[in-house]
């Protein structure tokens, strides 16, 4: 059941969702034909960890080049440009990293 709803998001995401009633049976029926791997909890969450680490490096990788910028300048020149970049990639990782659970439901 999960696999067919990320197969439905992730069709939709790639063509588009349906206008009407009719062409949304019809996406469905074809959604239902396509042959892909069932996706179970345990790639689900393979695939969420795999972006967070993707996401984590990004950040490394944005502030090794920001750090680098600015001891070429010898801190007399701020790098903003890579600034930017080091907060975009942060942003980027918080909402992957906000989509885990953390425990708080087994309260």
């Amino acid at each position: 059941m999960i696999g067919a709803a990320v197969t439905l998001l992730l069709v939709n995401q790639l063509v588009g969702p349906p206008e009407n009633r009719t062409a949304w049976s019809e996406y469905e029926s074809k959604i239902q034909h396509l042959d892909l791997p069932e996706m179970t909890a345990e790639s689900i969450a393979a695939a969420r960890r795999a972006e967070f680490e993707r996401r984590f490096q990004a950040v490394v990788d944005a502030m090794n080049r920001f750090a680098q910028k600015y001891n070429e300048s010898r801190g007399q020149i701020w790098p903003h440009k890579e600034a930017a970049e080091v907060g975009r990639a942060f942003r980027l990782l918080e909402k992957v990293a906000g989509s885990f659970d953390h425990g708080r439901d087994a309260r």
